[in-house]
């Protein structure tokens, strides 16, 4: 082919395929958009990392709630240190944004979900299954509240008929669940000679448990908050810590969209589609006062709705209170 590479948009009229109406045509090129940006991204996340010292977070996933096609892709993370790699949470989206990154599967050690929500675990199984065709490790552990046991067998014996085809006709070993430890209340969940993990539950009504995690690595500590509203235990787990990553919503942005998603056709009141969000979740501005009292060094915003809030907006609440450095996250973000 020379130098000569069709981008995603040129592809379709040289396939002779048609035409888009006009709208449909818009949201092909708004999803070709961002997956260009997100190969631009994953080459950039591939340079840094190649030439990394010490521990690394990528945020894969940054976006808020389970709807796809959107620019950012559900809440999922990524920390790499040496040839060691974690991941937390597994939204849509998750297996493509790390082969992005060039971190080879069978670096991955453990996988954390903080709760078991569609945004934060729908993809967990396809990582699995897909990572086990690349590499992934059996000794592989997942840590989680309950039933992440019970949801990891379901998820093997559901797909056995095709795994079971495939290991058979590529001489692959069988596919079988990681090593499942579910966390039912706070402390230690793993400790090793480099990282030490610590949970504890955080409020997001009405689930019964969501976890928050600490990385403690000799160079870095790494707080993620997972989705919460303002929790005086998450405030105490992110004591000191180097990074905070947390989850905000932005009420007047939430209040439009209400009023345009009811206008729209929504079957509820917009004052109850407010409520059933800033009722679990964290206002940016309660974010920012609880990155300042648990003396972080850098506050990581993602998973953040609405996501068509400008960047400048969510930075300039959180500074009003917090006075150390605020990335706002998208999809790709290294720290």
């Amino acid at each position: 082919m020379g130098d000569f590479e069709p981008t995603r948009r040129a592809v379709l009229p040289l396939l002779g395929l048609p035409l888009l109406a006009p709208a449909g045509a818009q949201a092909f090129e708004e999803a070709a958009g961002w997956a260009d940006q997100r190969d631009a991204r994953g080459a950039s996340v591939r340079r840094e990392l190649e030439k990394a010292v010490g521990t690394k977070l990528v945020l894969l996933g940054t976006g808020a709630g389970p709807v796809a096609g959107r620019a950012r892709q559900m809440a999922s993370s990524l920390i790499v240190r040496g040839a060691k790699a974690h991941i937390v949470d597994c939204g849509l989206g998750v297996t493509d944004l790390f082969m992005r990154t060039g971190v080879p599967f069978r670096a991955v050690e453990s996988i954390f979900l903080t709760h078991h929500h569609p945004d934060h675990n729908i993809e967990y199984g396809p990582f699995l299954l897909l990572g086990w065709l690349r590499g992934l490790p059996r000794q592989l552990a997942a840590y989680g509240p309950p039933p992440l046991a019970q949801m990891t067998t379901d998820y093997v014996r559901a797909m056995a008929g095709t795994t079971a085809m495939w290991a058979r006709d590529f001489h692959l070993a069988d596919f079988s669940a990681p090593q499942v430890h579910e966390i039912p209340a706070s402390g230690v969940v793993l400790h090793t000679r480099d990282l030490t993990v610590r949970a504890v539950a955080v409020d997001h009504p009405p689930v019964d448990l969501a976890l928050a995690y600490r990385f403690d690595f000799p160079d870095r500590s790494i707080v993620f908050s997972g989705d919460t509203r303002a929790s005086d235990n998450l405030t105490a787990l992110a004591a000191g810590a180097d990074i905070l990553v947390h989850e905000a919503i932005h009420l007047p942005g939430i209040e439009r969209q209400a009023r345009e998603q009811v206008a729209g056709g929504l079957a509820m009141t917009p004052a109850d589609f407010v409520q059933h969000i800033a009722r679990a979740h964290t206002p940016i501005g309660d974010v920012g006062k609880i990155a300042q009292r648990a003396g972080v060094g850098t506050l990581v915003l993602s998973h953040i709705y609405p996501d068509d809030v400008a960047a400048e907006v969510w930075r300039d609440e959180a500074a009003k209170v917090f006075k150390g450095d605020i990335i706002v996250a998208s999809d790709l973000t290294i720290v």
